[in-house]
């Protein structure tokens, strides 16, 4: 049974944007072994999983014709595999999160991870039932992106370097995708969770040209 145009866009989205994170991914681990950054190791990691929730994510689309907004009206199969692509997406942004604490505050960054770890965790437990989740996984995201470009600013104002700046500008696109992903998801708007997943795929590659470019030539 062919693929409706709306899952079949997604499906595409999904498997090019997983294709990017795990590019981005790769090229961050080779930039990270030349610069040692905590951040680039956070991107390495963060990266990663975000590529294995999205290949779940077009898993989905595919198996069952739907797209994640349409599954959440509809219910069918929904714990099994979005609620895996959710999980994954949030441990990701926690993950970048971590990376932007031990740059900002050093030493310190650990007790900043439980942190946000303790505000994640609760906010989640807060919420019964999947459709709840899934909007308070979308939540979380868009808390944790939130906290990363704010670092971002903060730590682009110290140093004043073309790494920094263009790493915050990416995670500025990610962030705004996030903002549409989880307006789509409040409303089950289908039209507007493609729009955020568009924007989302833009941020990816924003950062994978940034990055290959760098491995290149290295940090300005």
């Amino acid at each position: 049974m062919a693929l409706a145009l709306g899952p079949l866009i997604l499906f595409s989205l999904n498997v090019l944007s997983a294709v990017v994170a795990f590019l981005t991914s790769y090229f961050a681990y080779r930039f990270e072994r030349v610069a040692d950054s905590p951040l680039l190791k956070a991107i390495t990691v963060g990266f990663m999983l975000l590529g294995v929730g999205l290949l779940a994510e077009a898993g989905t689309s595919v198996a069952l014709g739907q797209t994640l907004v349409d599954v959440l009206k509809s219910r069918v199969l929904a714990v099994l595999a979005t609620f895996t692509y959710l999980s994954i997406q949030v441990l990701a942004y926690v993950i970048f999160a971590a990376g932007y604490c031990y740059v900002a505050f050093g030493r310190g960054w650990k007790v900043a991870s439980a942190a946000i770890l303790a505000v994640v965790s609760g906010r989640i437990v807060d919420f019964v039932g999947f459709y709840r989740f899934a909007v308070a996984s979308y939540f979380v995201a868009l808390v944790l992106l939130a906290f990363v470009v704010f670092q971002g600013v903060l730590i682009h104002s110290r140093s004043r370097s073309s790494f920094s700046l263009l790493v915050m500008l990416a995670f500025v696109l990610i962030l705004l995708a996030h903002v549409v992903l989880l307006v789509s998801v409040i409303d089950l708007a289908g039209v507007l969770f493609l729009a955020g997943t568009v924007i989302q795929f833009l941020g990816f590659v924003s950062l994978l040209v940034f990055l290959v470019r760098s491995a290149r030539v290295g940090p300005a």
